[in-house]
């Protein structure tokens, strides 16, 4: 019986150890400004982050791609690795005044257990796999464009997706911001968090925690200037059944004064 329950608990840890440990890396984008010039570039990197907003990885260029997002269409931006920030590094540039989108999808991979540990694949690529997760990440940023901020609101289409219902760039520290979670495009209950931009330098700690209401909107208290960071996660098994758990995470990022 003693040794049952030993199975027990390692096989417990090692399931939980291949929902977070090698995937708690958050993509998260952080542009170089908080307002742009129509016509003009903006920097901006992609990070992968435990601490916010610091990069502690590259991953696999061929599955990090970005966009600009305007008049509800996506236009692809290239990325190069930075192999002293650990950064994938952009630049992009909007055409007219209002709210400039950035977008980043981190396309999906799947993370299985095997006897040597967790490794990137699938339970067929790895033989003796027993556990298999897909992950699979979004990140938006919002610029003030020549001053200008009608658009805040635009629905990218992103599979999991964070939507200011107020304007992030008018909302006062002291204020609550109204964001919507949408999965597949509908509301959805979810947990969300929320931080700025150098408030720790401990991984995966957060400034502020609450929970959306029934229409998925959740209030995010706005406790210091600078650049904000939410974050939400969905788990769920697959229809397609290829892997145990599908687990979806977005972030966005947006400037306050």
């Amino acid at each position: 019986m003693q040794n049952l329950t030993k199975r027990a608990v390692c096989a417990v840890a090692l399931v939980l150890a291949l929902a977070g440990a090698a995937t708690a890396h958050e993509t998260v984008l952080k542009p170089g400004t908080a307002t742009a010039v129509a016509g003009k570039a903006v920097p901006f990197g992609v990070h992968s982050a435990h601490v916010f907003i610091v990069s502690e990885e590259l991953e696999t260029p061929a599955d990090v791609k970005a966009f600009v997002f305007a008049d509800g269409k996506a236009t692809p931006v290239a990325l190069a690795a930075n192999d002293k920030t650990l950064t994938f590094d952009g630049e992009a540039t909007f055409a007219k005044p209002g709210t400039g989108i950035i977008l980043v999808h981190r396309l999906p991979q799947v993370w299985s257990l095997t006897p040597e540990g967790l490794k990137k694949g699938t339970k067929k690529d790895l033989p003796g796999a027993t556990k298999s997760n897909r992950y699979e990440k979004f990140a938006k940023s919002l610029v003030a464009v020549d001053g200008q901020t009608a658009g805040f609101d635009a629905v990218a289409g992103q599979r999991l997706e964070l939507v200011p219902l107020a304007d992030p760039a008018k909302v006062a520290v002291g204020q609550d911001l109204d964001v919507k979670v949408l999965f597949d495009g509908q509301p959805t209950p979810a947990t969300v968090l929320a931080t700025y931009d150098g408030f720790s330098k401990t991984p995966n700690t957060y400034a502020y925690y609450t929970e959306t209401d029934d229409a998925g909107v959740a209030k995010v208290r706005i406790t210091h200037p600078g650049l904000w960071v939410v974050r939400t996660e969905m788990k769920g098994a697959p229809a397609d059944g290829a892997v145990e758990q599908e687990v979806l995470r977005s972030t966005l990022t947006f400037f306050v004064q």
